[in-house]
């Protein structure tokens, strides 16, 4: 039989090795520690600069909330009085409609300034008014074409609406 040998692995050096450190356990003298390197101590102007950034930041956009929402409460605020004015100029042209009765202004007309019916024969004059077909109508059909009155219906209505933006604004 072929016996196995361990003759390739040499333990004693391990053992030697073990038998160093026990030693040194065992000695009175305290093992030396490795030298650490000292942390490196943050720069506190670093943090002081970054919480001033986040707070001037902070307040910036707390002030712009602010603004907006003062904006949205005088918005709000206008359109209450607006449609007031709205509703009081209604009652105020219902007033007036009442007020105006064809057959009271007939009456005073008659009684209190002394107007009266015209005289069919001797009062009514008709005119008759022949147009001229001359330059004068090429001038005003040339200028008072369709897309020009279109054109100035949209003029009239942007201007309408920039006045409206207007008052709403001031």
């Amino acid at each position: 039989m072929i016996r196995a040998d361990n003759s390739a692995y040499d333990y004693s050096k391990y053992a030697y090795l073990e038998q160093l450190k026990q030693e040194k356990i065992h000695s009175e003298q305290p093992a030396v520690k490795p030298v650490q390197k000292p942390k490196t101590a943050v720069k506190p102007k670093m943090h002081l600069f970054s919480i001033i950034f986040i707070f001037s930041v902070s307040v910036l956009i707390i002030s712009r909330y602010a603004f907006i929402a003062e904006i949205n409460f005088n918005i709000n605020s206008l359109e209450k009085d607006y449609q007031k004015a709205v509703k009081e100029n209604t009652e105020l042209n219902v007033q007036l409609m009442k007020s105006v009765n064809l057959e009271t202004l007939e009456k005073v007309a008659v009684e209190e300034l002394n107007m009266q019916y015209p005289d069919v024969q001797s009062q009514i004059v008709y005119v008759n008014i022949q147009r001229n077909q001359g330059a004068g109508e090429v001038q005003n059909s040339a200028f008072y074409s369709i897309s020009d009155v279109q054109e100035n219906r949209y003029i009239a209505y942007t201007k309408t609406v920039i006045g409206n933006i207007l008052k709403v604004l001031d």
